[in-house]
């Protein structure tokens, strides 16, 4: 190609800058440049303007020629071409006097090279977004590439688990953790083993990452009683607790290591004792645990012989949650900090 632009020149020099633009814009398909890039070429070689507004995405952007960002504006006029299989999604220059010789071409190789962006979104790629995205060292152009690629904007919930499916195509594994990336506030199962944080805003992405993986240190099995699906915006000053033991340190705490000699011959104690924290009727309690009432008396009798302590009266529920909650990161398979 760039052979025949360079012969073309001598004999035809629009035939060349009609090379020479369709070979930019392969370029770009071929780097899976992020769609402001496709737009900014859009503009730079029109010499005006461009914008593209992608329906499935819900995304208006505009450039200038020099590459600079245009607020977003739905209600242009200007004359639109569509992408090709994105109903809704159009492409256009804001050119103000008459159509330039390459308007038409540069306004179809930008339709296309924006479908074949959207084509080849694959989990791969989809992956390597996911992890620019939470990158901290990605420079902030780049992370709002990467979310525009996934087809994030507004806020976005960072779900981390230790192991499993990826439950969306915007997952990717990021230091031994599956990391997903969900669009706004969704509702999320209870039968997984996760912790979620959220970011208003993509620069807030890799703080989200980290905040997530503390609150995943305090998640549970899914099957047990504790809560499997931890959010960090929800654990306040707890999480000060949970970012500061290490799974050793948690486990070198004298009432965690209590509990654990326990659970050799006693194999109730820890999710009792959840069960108690975790209603205030012990009718309640008794029936999550699937035992009669008078058996969680029994245990709750002998417990505090034990223990040292009485884990129903005020200053024994208190020092119990925080001996199951530093139980909870010394057996979580996070490693933390």
């Amino acid at each position: 190609m760039r052979d025949l632009i360079g012969r073309l020149e001598v004999e035809n020099d629009d035939a060349a800058t009609a090379l020479r633009v369709i070979d930019h814009f392969d370029h770009l398909v071929d780097e899976r440049a992020p769609v402001g890039a496709f737009i900014r070429a859009a503009a730079a070689l029109a010499g005006c303007p461009a914008g593209a507004h992608l329906a499935d995405r819900g995304l208006t952007r505009r450039f200038l020629q020099d590459g600079r960002t245009l607020p977003e504006d739905d209600d242009h006029t200007w004359p639109r071409v569509a992408v090709p299989g994105g109903t809704g999604s159009w492409v256009w220059l804001e050119r103000a006097g008459p159509p330039g010789p390459l308007d038409a071409l540069i306004l179809e190789r930008l339709s296309r090279g924006i479908q074949a962006l959207t084509a080849t979104l694959t989990h791969s790629s989809a992956a390597a977004a996911v992890r620019i995205a939470c990158d901290p060292d990605a420079t902030a152009a780049d992370r709002r590439d990467a979310t525009t690629r996934l087809g994030l904007a507004g806020a976005v919930t960072v779900v981390v688990r230790a192991s499993g499916t990826a439950p969306s195509p915007r997952s990717a594994e990021i230091a031994h953790h599956l990391v997903t990336l969900l669009p706004g506030t969704p509702v999320l199962p209870h039968d997984v083993r996760a912790g979620a944080a959220v970011a208003e805003h993509p620069d807030q992405l890799p703080a989200a990452l980290a905040r997530a993986r503390v609150a995943l240190r305090l998640a549970g099995h899914p099957t047990g009683i504790g809560p499997s699906l931890v959010f960090h915006d929800q654990l306040g000053a707890i999480a000060a607790v949970a970012e500061r033991f290490t799974r050793q340190e948690a486990a070198a705490v004298e009432d965690v290591q209590l509990l654990d000699r326990l659970l050799v011959n006693h194999p109730w104690v820890v999710e009792t004792l959840q069960a108690v924290m975790h209603h205030t009727s012990l009718r309640q309690a008794a029936a999550q645990l699937h035992v009669h009432h008078s058996t969680l008396h029994d245990r709750l009798a002998w417990l505090p012989t034990r223990l040292g302590y009485v884990p129903t009266d005020p200053a024994g529920r208190r020092r119990a949650a925080v001996a199951l909650m530093l139980w909870t990161i010394a057996h979580s398979d996070d490693e933390g900090n």
